[in-house]
């Protein structure tokens, strides 16, 4: 047999055996942590289930109405922007056009 090969076949048998080694002493670790999920998983379904989403998932009517009355609470203060906007143009407009009226007495000057 060649000697390349007999050294690549003894480093593959240890590099099994080490791994073997490791994953041997890291089992009970390994246990550990899956139950650690398995708890933290219960607490994330606990809180989802008591908390908002669960609110919404369980009764889409509500959700419905609570998307609804942020639209309509949105779309007032939309309007209340644009009417101050509407009342600001106005005055300005007024105020240019009053600024470009001719006195009361402009004619009888005129005709003087």
């Amino acid at each position: 047999m060649r000697l390349d090969i007999v050294i690549a076949l003894a480093l593959f048998a240890g590099s099994i055996l080490g791994l073997l080694y490791f994953s041997i002493q890291k089992i009970p670790l390994l246990l550990g942590l899956a139950s650690e999920r398995q708890e933290f998983l219960r607490g994330v379904r606990g809180r989802i289930a008591n908390g908002k989403i669960a609110k919404f998932v369980s009764s889409p009517e509500m959700f419905l109405q609570a998307l609804l009355s942020k639209i309509r609470i949105f779309a007032l203060k939309i309007e209340g922007k644009s009417a101050d906007w509407l009342m600001r143009l106005r005055k300005k407009s007024q105020e240019k056009n009053g600024a470009q009226k001719f006195s009361e007495t402009y004619w009888d000057k005129l005709k003087k």
